[in-house]
């Protein structure tokens, strides 16, 4: 196969200087665009402040009224006195503000004896629900009176006034009467507080629709004013920005208290989206209140400001347009201005995108390569394409260096590798204190094995049962240290932290066992005796780094964690078991693992008799 030709970097740079040439028209054309846009996105900021300003303010004229009427509720000098059969002195009061302020749904006043008096606007009422209570035609404004008192049992009565306050119907109710105010949010959260207090979201009872009320606490009981959300919905609706755009007002929770109307059908309103935008603006804040999102492909402004919303609570206020509803003439404008300086740019770009095009591809893939090579992805070659001649020179040794380190990580822990790839650190003798699990394991029997077979079968059985050991320790998250003969060292927690080591540790030796048994089982030699794999846990404070010469260094774990470990496999011969671990271990996996007293053993190096704990592979994990 005839070799490509290559050129050299001389002609390379070259072709770049003249693209760069090229592109310089294409800059000068970006930067004009990008300026005009930036002023256009700066004017959009100050008309989209300027709107939540002017809603802002014109909700504090609806909401501070009701603040007033709580906040003053207290001197009005009917305000103690309890309500009878025929009303209440502050019935005229009462339906003049409901006139005056169409944003109240419901004024009342709740007693400390559980008596209330109360006065609607019924337009807040569905039709359904008129028609339920025997609402007469005419009706405008509802009276209840609920008196307890010393009654045996309390009295509900329930007239229907015309807009004039004349009585059109009056319905009584001796029966079960289950509404008491002094159990309702508005009563208690102002009954305890000398201020305007403000419940959240909640249905009222006499609606079934979902509100808030302003309350303040007087002598004997609370006063308490509603406004619906439907009402605040309404208003939001009337704002000209809700014609091409969303308004909503949202707690700090997330949740839509009210909203501008949309269309019936999802599908076809992208304001549904933008709410949604809004709602997760809300839930995740940042320090730009004004922000521009994606909605259904097409940019929006949104903008997110603190809103009164009663008794000093705040709520987030949240208004989302179209950015072509907010930047449209402006950005227009700039498009006009740059048009045939875009013209005369527009011969050149096919010759600017081929050449970046080809130029950009091999640095591209050496880019990829050097990426995989940080994060140690060395399975696939690179590839040796490039017709750059240094370009394909750089690709050649990025491909002999992913073959080093695949062979240098095959003698090495690969996290310890990738962590010195990634920190670029030159590996020096040393190490620090960490709290680790160390594994040792060893294969009973071997010996007898490996004396009856020839070399070259012990090889290779060996390496196919080092291959499952190695895969199923490294799919627990461990670091194996050491193959040491049929041994094998590992320990979890070190070069990288893991979390709940123990408890990992402790399914890797169970997996193990498993896997090794599947594994050793399919060895059938009638003449040798079945080989078994046996398995030492212990968890504790270690020395683990780079222990050796500068000419030749092992990362390992030192310290008396690793030798009890190592003692505890060799146990297993006297106890006949397979998995034992320490009293240490068998604590911190205590309720997650199931483990077993083994009783006491006396080892070596330690004076006194030490309780040990096995792990059985056909308890597994507590349940939970």
């Amino acid at each position: 196969m005839k070799p490509l030709s290559r050129f050299s970097i001389t002609v390379s740079l070259f072709t770049v200087t003249l693209s760069i040439a090229l592109a310089l028209a294409a800059s000068i054309i970006s930067y004009t665009h990008y300026a005009n846009r930036a002023s256009a996105l700066t004017a959009g900021r100050e008309l989209m402040e300027r709107s939540a300003e002017v809603v802002r303010l014109q909700t504090a004229s609806l909401i501070e009224p009701i603040n007033a009427i709580a906040q003053y509720s207290g001197d009005w000098l009917d305000v103690n006195v309890e309500p009878k059969a025929s009303g209440h002195p502050a019935r005229k009061r009462l339906i003049s503000f409901l006139s005056a302020m169409p944003q109240i749904a419901n004024i009342y006043i709740g007693y400390e004896d559980g008596s209330n008096y109360l006065v609607g606007a019924t337009r807040t009422l569905p039709e359904a629900r008129l028609q339920e209570m025997g609402a007469p035609e005419g009706t405008v404004f509802r009276e209840q009176i609920i008196l307890r008192g010393d009654r045996d049992r309390p009295v509900q009565i329930e007239r229907f006034l015309d807009e004039n306050s004349v009585t059109l119907h009056t319905n009584s109710n001796e029966d079960e009467i289950t509404y008491d105010p002094r159990e309702r949010p508005w009563y208690e959260q102002a009954i305890d507080s000398p201020l305007v207090e403000r419940t959240d979201v909640y249905l009222f009872t006499g609606s079934k629709r979902p509100g808030l009320t302003v309350s303040k606490r007087h002598a004997r009981g609370v006063v308490g004013v509603d406004i619906t959300l439907s009402d605040l919905s309404s208003f939001l609706d009337s704002e000209p920005q809700a014609k091409s755009g969303v308004l909503a007002i949202i707690s700090h929770e997330g949740t839509l208290l009210a909203h501008s109307s949309l269309k019936d059908n999802p599908e076809g309103d992208d304001r549904y989206a933008a709410l949604s935008a809004l709602q997760e603006q809300v839930r995740n804040p940042d320090r730009d209140k004004i922000k521009t999102v994606e909605v259904s492909g097409h940019p929006w402004m949104t903008h997110i400001s603190a809103i009164g919303l009663g008794a000093g609570e705040r709520e987030n206020l949240a208004i989302a347009m179209p950015s072509r509803e907010v930047i449209g003439e402006i950005t227009r404008a700039s498009q006009r201005t740059i048009l045939v300086s875009i013209l005369i740019a527009l011969c050149s770009i096919p010759v600017i995108w081929l050449v970046s095009r080809s130029l950009s591809r091999p640095l591209k893939t050496l880019a990829k390569g050097t990426r995989r090579i940080r994060n140690f992805d060395l399975d696939k070659p690179f590839s040796q394409s490039s017709v750059v001649n240094e370009v394909f020179q750089l690709e050649t040794a990025l491909d002999q260096m992913r073959t080093s380190l695949v062979t240098f990580g095959r003698y090495v822990p690969k996290a310890l590798v990738q962590q010195m790839i990634k920190r670029q650190e030159t590996p020096e003798p040393g190490g620090e204190k960490r709290d680790v699990t160390v594994l040792f394991m060893d294969i009973e029997n071997f010996t007898a094995m490996s004396s009856k077979l020839p070399p070259e079968e012990v090889m290779n059985r060996m390496s196919r049962y080092f291959e499952v050991v190695t895969q199923t320790l490294l799919e627990h998250e461990a670091t194996i240290d050491k193959f040491i003969g049929d041994a094998v060292m590992a320990f979890w927690n070190a070069p990288n932290l893991v979390d709940d080591h123990p408890v990992k540790a402790c399914r890797a030796a169970l997996a193990v066992i498993d896997a090794c048994k599947a594994e050793t089982d399919s060895w059938s030699d009638e003449d040798i005796l079945p080989l078994r794999t046996r398995i030492g846990l212990h968890a504790g404070e270690a020395i683990v780094g780079n222990v050796g010469s500068s000419d030749r260094l092992n990362y390992t774990a030192l310290g008396d964690t690793v030798n009890f470990a190592s003692r505890l496999e060799g146990l297993n011969r006297e106890k006949k078991t397979s998995i034992l671990i320490s009293a240490e271990l068998a604590k911190r996996v205590e309720g997650r693992i199931a483990v077993r007293s083994a009783g006491e053993a006396h080892i070596k190096g330690y004076d006194d008799a030490i309780e040990v704990f096995e792990l059985k592979p056909d308890d597994r994990e507590i349940p939970t």
